[in-house]
């Protein structure tokens, strides 16, 4: 049962993106930040959401930059989760975004990246995440901060007639703020 009124966005679009490469380790973690264009989409959907109690984001600077954009509208707290990030890409750090894609194409869901994780350890731990927050807070009201993949998988687990082909084509790359269904 749900607690808690939960919220997800994906961090707004980060100098990695305009690269078209992904960075995904922990010590890499602080290379890439929000673009210009990012803290400007972050901010104008923050401007619509002030009354936040907590905001959980995941430890990546450009999740950080955006969860403390939402945190100074909603003058709320910003707590960091290892939990939230980014899927493991291993030996395909830092190259292109094309070529993770090809790899996750031709193998599936449930291969690990050389060196990395699956997509379903992904989907695994963003579950996990989900369960220990419900349980941790009661009756709050919730952001979740965090990368493409997560954001994908927690609405999938939470709303059971999601539509993933949808969401891959409208919502992935918006950046919108959207409300997490009760399942």
């Amino acid at each position: 049962m749900i607690q808690n009124i939960f919220f997800i966005v994906r961090h707004g679009e980060s100098e990695n993106n305009l690269l078209g490469i992904e960075s995904t380790l922990l010590q890499n973690k602080d290379q890439f930040g929000l673009s210009e264009n990012g803290k400007k989409q972050t901010e104008i959907e923050a401007k619509k959401f002030k009354d936040f109690d907590i905001i959980i984001s995941s430890p990546f600077r450009r999740a950080k930059e955006t969860a403390f954009i939402f945190a100074q509208h909603s003058k709320c707290k910003v707590i960091e989760d290892n939990l939230l990030c980014e899927v493991c890409v291993g030996n395909f750090e830092l190259q292109k975004c094309k070529k993770i894609d090809s790899f996750s194409e031709k193998y599936g869901e449930e291969a690990s990246f050389p060196n990395g994780e699956s997509l379903l350890d992904v989907k695994n731990r963003a579950i996990k995440f989900f369960e220990q927050i419900n349980q941790t807070y009661k009756n709050k009201k919730i952001l979740i901060v965090t990368h493409g993949w997560l954001v994908l998988y927690l609405i999938e687990y939470t709303d059971k007639g999601f539509n993933r082909e949808k969401y891959l084509k409208e919502y992935y790359g918006a950046r919108k703020v959207r409300e997490l269904k009760r399942p």
